[in-house]
């Protein structure tokens, strides 16, 4: 279950980013896109945003992180709070860092079952106009 939590992260950062906004403000958008996203139990924007050579905890790819994320959907609810986020820009690269409380709770439960804190590092890059992730690893 922890294991399931710390990856939560991974659909927290799979959205797009497009419009007049700077860089910051549109991968800001996309994460917080995300994070709504996968608090609905909807994968599908967060799968979208995947770079194809998207790399995350495990080694696991952008099929394997589709896989899982509609498994856990499927039978969790899953509560994100956002603590901090810091965005750094470099042409088309952006280095995100958050810091996240996850809850987890099954079924028609009303309290989570388990709540931890991670700190994620997002490397995104900016592909035909939109932001994709492209890595996503836990850092301590």
């Amino acid at each position: 279950m922890k294991w399931h939590l710390a990856s939560y992260g991974l659909c927290l950062t799979l959205l797009t980013a497009c419009g007049p906004e700077n860089p910051e403000h549109q991968v800001q958008k996309a994460f917080e896109t995300c994070v709504k996203a996968v608090e609905t139990g909807d994968p599908a924007p967060a799968v979208e945003a995947l770079a194809k050579d998207f790399s995350g905890p495990e080694g696991m790819g952008r099929d394997e992180a589709k896989l899982f994320l509609l498994g856990v959907l499927r039978r969790e609810k899953v509560g994100i709070t956002v603590l901090s986020s810091q965005i750094g820009i470099k042409g088309s690269q952006a280095q995100q860092s958050v810091e996240l409380l996850l809850t987890g709770r099954s079924g028609s439960e009303l309290l989570p079952q388990e709540a931890s804190r991670h700190v994620y590092l997002l490397r995104w890059e900016r592909q035909k106009g939109q932001w994709r992730l492209r890595e996503l690893q836990e850092s301590r």
